[in-house]
């Protein structure tokens, strides 16, 4: 990673005014990014569709490329308890305008190129209108790491974060959104 302590401290100021403890630095080459999570989006997710979601997102190796142009990334950990299939809306939302705000604010401290990706599809709608260019909030829709093929499992225990499998109706998630800055 190219980016200063001085800098690092700055971004981390910035994160941990939103309460934000857990994440972790990251050399946006060790983002995996693989075609089989591009195939669990397509065959098997809800979400498929929504204009931040597949088929509304660049194709894989487009994403591959997006993130070997940055020099520098934060993956963020959220770790909470859910029912499954009922994930916590409000929760989500908040959290979204969050990851925006956060993305503002460091993008105003002169990382040009700050993006984040959502810890969960888009949930700025209640009814998602399907086609990005029909969107009500471009400036505020983001896609999830796992729209831009992000393998989120590979990615996070590579990092030694925790993840796992939900398999039972009430259990802690682990959520993860990421932070690109240059």
């Amino acid at each position: 990673m190219f980016i200063s302590q001085e800098k690092k401290e700055l971004i981390e100021k910035v994160i941990s005014q939103f309460g934000i403890q857990d994440y972790k630095w990251i050399d946006p080459k060790d983002i995996i990014v693989a075609q089989w999570v591009r195939m669990k989006c397509v065959y098997g997710c809800d979400d498929y569709g929504r204009a931040c979601c597949p088929p509304n997102t660049p194709s894989v190796d487009e994403c591959r490329e997006f993130f070997n142009e940055y020099t520098s990334a934060i993956v963020i950990h959220f770790h909470f308890d859910a029912e499954k299939g009922n994930y916590p809306k409000k929760y989500s939302h908040e959290m979204y305008n969050n990851l925006l705000d956060i993305e503002r604010d460091v993008f105003l401290s002169g990382f040009h190129k700050a993006f984040m990706f959502n810890q969960n599809c888009c949930t700025l709608c209640k009814e998602c209108v399907k086609r990005k260019e029909d969107c009500l909030y471009p400036e505020k829709s983001r896609p999830s790491p796992e729209a831009f093929a992000v393998d989120v499992f590979g990615t996070a225990r590579n990092l030694g974060l925790p993840i796992s499998v939900v398999t039972e109706p009430h259990q802690k998630i682990d959520r993860f959104a990421i932070l690109m800055i240059e």
